[in-house]
């Protein structure tokens, strides 16, 4: 148990000491194809901004739709019940 715990520790501390946003070796090996052949670079992602603000809409958009049909299932509960009494007769007619 102790073994166990012990490995679970230096596995956390090793996954959380690895840098998150590293290249993989695709890309690096991309890179240096590039470099031999003399090409220059790639050019950064310069619409970033656009993205996140596309994202940032999205994840807003399907917010607000959950919302509405939240409130469409409480408006369509109201209803049901109000023409459940009005049949029943609970209302005075």
């Amino acid at each position: 148990m102790a073994k166990l715990s012990v490995m679970a520790c230096s596995l956390i501390l090793v996954l959380s000491a690895a840098p998150s946003h590293a290249q993989g070796p695709g890309d690096v090996l991309q890179g240096i194809g590039r470099a031999m052949n003399g090409a220059p670079p790639p050019p950064p992602d310069y619409r970033w901004r656009e993205h996140e603000r596309e994202r940032a809409y999205w994840h807003e958009q399907h917010r607000l739709d959950a919302e509405q049909g939240d409130l469409d299932a409480r408006r369509r509960a109201l209803h049901d019940e109000r023409r459940y009494n009005e049949e029943n007769g609970f209302y005075g007619r």
